[in-house]
């Protein structure tokens, strides 16, 4: 069973949510989606979301091009990092706007492990999050639909510092971003 021993619900997973999804992500999203639902959890820095909503806000910004074109998002991060899950490679994938750039996760099975043992450490290799915890002590915790986004955004010229995180609602954010800066094609 996968631990969250920091998991904040939000509201629970609708049933056709998971019987629509069920045989397209890892069993291990599942277990999150019927045990947790959807909320937040890692520091408050990772988030459980709804695929239908994001797949059909985002479309195709997620910017899938290799493999067989399928990425589910399955959680995104108070970055506006979009976490999907690829079955052409069996693993997780973050799509990191705020520096348009991606990285593998890994299997969600390792992905879950390796939170687990090394908590804030983890995060802050993958996802470079070292001004999420400044300016989470700053303005507080974001609301579950909302992120923190670089205003102007680093590869507009921004700073990239916490100083210019401003909450954002997260799917608007992310159209802006790649809308601006294009897809990241993975």
């Amino acid at each position: 069973m996968i631990e969250l021993a920091d998991f904040v619900p939000h509201a629970p997973v609708e049933p056709e949510i998971i019987a629509a999804y069920r045989d397209r992500v890892p069993a291990e999203i599942v277990e999150i989606w019927e045990t947790y639902g959807y909320g937040t959890f890692g520091d408050g820095f990772l988030r459980v979301i709804n695929p239908r909503v994001y797949e059909e806000e985002l479309g195709d910004r997620i910017g899938k091009t290799q493999g067989d074109g399928t990425a589910i998002p399955v959680m995104v991060t108070a970055l506006g990092d979009l976490i999907t899950w690829e079955p052409s490679i069996g693993g997780l994938v973050a799509l990191m706007f705020r520096r348009n750039d991606g990285t593998g996760l890994g299997s969600a099975k390792t992905f879950f492990g390796l939170l687990r043992l090394d908590g804030a450490d983890h995060l802050a290799e993958k996802f470079h999050w070292d001004v999420f915890p400044e300016a989470f002590a700053q303005q507080g915790a974001p609301a579950f639909d909302e992120s923190f986004i670089f205003v102007p955004l680093p590869s507009l010229g921004g700073p990239g510092t916490a100083d210019t995180l401003k909450k954002r609602q997260t799917i608007s954010a992310i159209q802006v971003m790649v809308d601006l800066q294009g897809p990241i094609g993975h």
